[in-house]
Order: C-alpha cells, then structure tokens, then sequence
C-alpha cells in the first residue's frame, strides 16, 4: 500500500503533471489493455513472450495502470480461483465484460542473436515499436508510437536471457515514454492546514510506488458530476515537499 505523501500549495509553478479529484469509487488508474504481441517473421515471433513480459514489468511499476489481457487468459484464471474460493479477494463476476479504454500492442522488428564461443554463450540485440490505441475509437492516441533499440547484450548462457538482457538496456527510455504519455493523477485524501480560507498542506493517497518524488508539481482539479457527465475545473497548484 502507499505511503501517504504531504503536498504544499503555491501558486507560480510550471506544472508537469496533472491532478483530478474523482469520486470515491472510480480509480484515478487507466484500465489498459494488453494485446498480443506481434513480429515480422515466425522465427521472432517465438519471444513475443519474453517482450511482453519486460514491458508488463514496467507498466505495472509506474502505478499508472490497472492492465487487462485482451485474450481473457487472466482473467479466466482469476474467475477459476474465486470459485474454488468464495472469500477471495479477487473475485469476478463471470459475466462481467471488462472494458479497456486503451490498447497497447508491440512489434518487434529486427531480433539478432550473435553465437559466442562456439555456442557456449549468446549476445542479443531487439528493436521493438510500441502502439497505444483508443480502444473505442480504433486510433493511436498522442505520443502513442515509440521505436526502442537496444544495446548488445551482455553474453548470457541462453538466447532467452540475452534477449532479457537486452530489453533491458531500452528500459530507462519505456520508463521515460510512459510518464511523458501518461502523467500521474492522485487523489486528495485530506487537507491539513488551512491559512486565509486556503489550503496549504494536504495529505494525498500516492506514493513512490505511483512515481511520486519530492519536487514534483501538480495541478489539481475538481470533477463537478452534478450534470452527469465530469465538467473538470482547475482550483489550484501543489507542489510535493515530503
């Protein structure tokens, strides 16, 4: 669970991450659907899997996501799970459709694996292209295609753990296209002081498992759902100090 975190208001701040206040219910994460991953030839296709795998990792770190197997293999296991076990926390209703408002799915477009020492050891190198879709509209949203390439490999004893090793070096940068595509959105969870009818020190329910570092600013804005649908309006600025 994430630690609460203490915010400062101030008012003249370049803000490079935004805030929505939602109702209690509605999670501040975007459900993102995984689809299958894709290559250019067969013989690559065979360690769609292990990219998959690395790229999942990374998502699940940035605590920007709640993600959905499109195929249903997960969710299928979950729903034999919580039948053989009434009281599970992780209980879905078998007729219950869970709706993906993106989609995201990889290609990879150049594999190389490099024999060394007679084929004792393996280097690799991959270059994979990520896209993110609206689900509803079927269309690549902004900043939804990245190409990554990595480094060589260091020798591992597998082609499997060369490849590994070589998503890794691409890592900082599916790090970096993640929070510049998907700004963090936390809630606030309570107002701790109060100075001239403003709030000045405020407790929100986000952490550093979310990518929350001192420093950060935030914008934040008040959801009115009184005619239904969200009319979003800005209210302030806050700026993280512990």
């Amino acid at each position: 669970m994430n630690k609460y975190l203490t915010f400062i208001f101030v008012f003249c701040i370049s803000i490079t991450n935004t805030y929505s206040q939602k109702s209690k219910n509605e999670s501040l994460q975007l459900i993102l659907g995984i689809a299958d991953f894709t290559a250019r030839t067969e013989q690559q296709a065979k360690f769609t899997t292990v990219l998959k795998e690395r790229v999942t990792d990374v998502l699940n770190q940035s605590g920007r996501f709640h993600l959905v197997d499109i195929d249903g293999t997960a969710r299928n296991e979950s729903i034999k799970k919580a039948q053989s076990n009434y009281k599970a926390d992780n209980w879905i209703d078998d007729k219950k459709s869970i709706s993906a408002e993106y989609t995201l799915t990889a290609y990879i477009g150049d594999l190389k694996f490099i024999k060394i020492n007679g084929g004792l050891g393996y280097k690799a190198t991959i270059t994979y292209s990520i896209k993110i879709m609206n689900t509803e509209k079927g269309s690549i949203i902004t900043n939804g295609t990245r190409t990554f390439q990595s480094t060589e490999s260091k020798i591992m004893l597998s082609p499997e753990n060369a490849l590994q090793d070589a998503i890794t070096t691409t890592q900082d940068e599916l790090n970096e296209y993640v929070k510049s595509s998907f700004p963090i959105k936390v809630r606030i969870a309570r107002i701790q002081e109060i100075k001239k009818g403003k709030a000045c020190v405020l407790i929100v329910n986000g952490g550093k498992k979310n990518g929350i570092e001192e420093g950060q600013a935030f914008l934040v804005k008040l959801n009115d759902y009184s005619m239904g649908s969200a009319f979003s309006a800005e209210i302030g600025k806050i700026k993280i100090i512990k």
